[in-house]
């Protein structure tokens, strides 16, 4: 199992949650070239943990990567803010500990597998045969070596081949050839090691991992331990709960970054787009009413906040006047749209929207989901048409692989510049 695969409940009562990031296992496979697209503004990704402080949540949105259907809601008891904090600090230290030899051992096979490609090309059995490892290590190498550009699939054949767009040398690489390029181009053995000693060591955690975190009664204290050890914090939440943030606010404990994602335009949409069919906790109006107060409390908090959309194509992707009245009103930091992304749960969206009935474990989920998997281009253009083409909230940043565009609302980038790597 990778380790971003890998989900571990912490504390006694097993209401919070740790997870490796997708990113940070890259990032740590990868001598840290490979990034989110947060790496553009401070932020590591093999310094980050990603976390909840409750896995329960009080809506089920369509479109959420989460178990929805089949999560606990309540806990009868809440852990110790201390203990929560050092057992997500030590969790991600065992993590890097276990992930340094499989890092290495995983540069050692994509060199192996750059010699053997030079010569001929290859399938994943062939390759694993050849280089004497489990089919599994060797197409975890090739998705390196073809996130880098080095090696190409030719799918009418199912085998590999190295990239030859890249002007690689023919007539084959020695060993040592094959290290060179893998260090050039990839991951370089000393980087690796550099990265996971520099990982010991995390300096943020995105408390946002599952559930809906500002349901845990003691996350300001929670953010005050985090603090404590040097720790920046990230809180994305739905925003029903604005009691919690006052609480933060009053107590001095508000995060370095506050999220509040805003799913649709209106009340309308909100409700069919926050509420799965069948759902445990459906969405109701008072839930709307509540987002709204907590979106009037982010022009005043004195932390840097966040409007966040997850565009969703054919569904909440509409009324861009209204998104930019309310974002307006809000008057929050930054403004981020990210497109659906399928993973997880979230292929389940066309059941959970009633636009199916296909079942849970239907294979045609998948295929179904693509259609509410907005591209890049359409994530900018929505972004577009919400910023008055960037006059309003102009463009900070985008990330083509994340599908993810930044607005700029009430930052003044010109004063101060953006630093998110702050406590």
């Amino acid at each position: 199992m990778h380790i971003s695969e890998r989900e571990v409940l912490v504390g006694k009562y097993k209401h919070a949650a740790y997870k490796p990031c997708y990113w940070t296992a890259q990032s740590l496979r990868t001598g840290g070239r490979r990034q989110c697209y947060k790496h553009h503004f401070g932020i590591k990704s093999q310094l980050c943990i990603q976390s909840t402080s409750f896995r329960g949540c009080n809506i089920a949105c369509s479109f959420c990567w989460r178990d929805v259907e089949g999560r606990q809601h309540s806990f009868q008891k809440l852990d110790e803010p201390d203990l929560i904090a050092e057992e997500l600090v030590n969790q991600q230290s065992l993590i890097i500990e276990e992930s340094l030899p499989d890092a290495l051992s995983n540069y050692d096979n994509m060199t192996n597998i750059v010699c053997e490609l030079s010569h001929r090309f290859s399938t994943i059995q062939e390759l694993a045969s050849k280089c004497g490892i489990s089919r599994q290590r060797a197409e975890d190498a090739l998705i390196d070596l073809k996130n880098a550009g080095v090696v190409q699939q030719l799918s009418e054949k199912k085998t590999f081949a190295l990239n030859h767009s890249r002007n690689f040398p023919k007539g084959g690489f020695t060993h040592e050839e094959a290290i060179d390029l893998v260090e050039r181009l990839v991951a370089s053995r000393k980087d690796i090691i550099d990265v996971h000693l520099e990982a010991a060591k995390p300096k943020h955690v995105a408390i946002s991992y599952d559930g809906e975190p500002t349901m845990y009664t003691r996350l300001p204290e929670l953010i005050s331990e985090f603090r404590k050890r040097g720790i920046s914090t990230f809180l994305v939440t739905n925003g029903t709960f604005p009691e919690r943030i006052i609480e933060m606010k009053e107590s001095g404990n508000l995060p370095t970054q506050l999220y509040v994602t805003l799913a649709a335009p209106d009340k309308e949409t909100y409700l069919k787009v926050c509420s799965s069919v069948q759902p445990f906790f459906p969405v109701h109006s008072d839930h709307w009413d509540r987002l709204n107060k907590t979106l009037g409390l982010l022009s005043n908090l004195g932390c840097r906040t966040v409007i966040r959309i997850t565009s969703v194509r054919g569904v909440n992707m509409i009324k861009p006047d209204l998104y930019r009245q309310r974002v307006q009103q809000a008057c929050p930091s930054f403004l981020e749209i990210k497109g659906f992304s399928i993973s997880g749960n979230a292929p389940r969206i066309s059941e959970r929207l009633g636009e199916t009935r296909l079942g849970p474990r239907d294979p045609s989920l998948l295929k179904a989901a693509l259609a509410y998997a907005p591209t890049h281009d359409e994530v900018i253009d929505f972004a577009r048409s919400i910023s008055s083409d960037f006059t309003s909230f102009p463009l900070v940043s985008e990330s083509r692989l994340n599908r993810q565009a930044l607005m700029r609302v009430s930052w003044k980038s010109r004063d101060v510049e953006i630093d998110f790597a702050d406590v």
